[in-house]
């Protein structure tokens, strides 16, 4: 996506923003009030359970375990396309399918981060995440993947030309300071009928020494986005631009 391009087939499955705050006062109230604030745009409520991989090391042994943390709290869009995920020093805006713009998805942003801020008030951001999913669909049994990509896996010569499923993934040098871009291009299975399949996830990262102020937090984002944008378009080429159809610009 060049600076301001648009389509009107954007391959986007989802799109997130993922807030980490520093020093939140939080207590079991805060989800409630939140819902409460929201509930007129995310009228669904549901709790996700989370849990995390432990291993600790005794008298010359190691031990596996599941901690179970805190559940998320999440409201949903009554349509399903848009979700906000709630949890103590943490903030996670989603955009599912059907993806309309950033322009139009910003502002749900914006306005979570502003009812969180009044409810927890957390001294900053942590770290910051942009993130965009894209599910491409190439039409046909056999493609070649330089002609609709910019970054594909190159076998050695001795191994042949044809490959199987791959991964690709790497990070970018980023485009402003504090920022880091991760670029994961896969294949996925296809349903019936779909010809080739391909995930695009593009990551951006902003994380700093000392905690993000909130009143920054917009433009930072507007920043991950354009460098988002940047690598989207970077890995893409003309052929598969065209199967996502350009909106022209007025």
């Amino acid at each position: 996506m060049r600076r301001g391009r648009k389509y009107r087939k954007p391959p986007v499955i989802e799109a997130l923003c993922e807030l980490y705050f520093a020093g939140s006062e939080w207590d079991d109230t805060v989800p409630g009030r939140f819902f409460e604030s929201v509930k007129n745009d995310f009228p669904v409520k549901r709790q996700r359970e989370v849990q995390e991989a432990q291993i600790t090391f005794a008298e010359g042994h190691a031990a596996a375990g599941v901690k179970r943390l805190a559940p998320w709290i999440q409201f949903l869009s009554e349509k399903g396309d848009r979700m906000v995920q709630l949890a103590r020093d943490l903030l996670v805006v989603n955009q599912l399918k059907p993806y309309p713009s950033f322009e139009d998805w910003e502002p749900s942003i914006r306005r979570s981060l502003g009812i969180y801020r009044e409810l927890a008030r957390p001294k900053g951001v942590a770290r910051l995440g942009v993130r965009y999913i894209n599910r491409v669909v190439i039409p046909g049994a056999r493609i070649q993947l330089e002609k609709y990509f910019t970054v594909y896996p190159q076998l050695p010569k001795g191994l042949g030309d044809e490959h199987g499923a791959f991964m690709v993934r790497f990070e970018i040098p980023p485009a402003q300071c504090g920022h880091s871009v991760v670029v994961t291009f896969a294949s996925t299975a296809a349903e019936k009928g779909e010809g080739q399949v391909f995930l695009l996830d593009i990551y951006d990262t902003c994380q700093r020494a000392s905690p993000l102020a909130l009143e920054d937090v917009p433009e930072v984002v507007r920043k991950a986005h354009e460098n988002v944008e940047a690598a989207f378009e970077g890995s893409i080429a003309g052929p598969l631009r065209e199967l996502f159809e350009p909106e022209e610009k007025k």
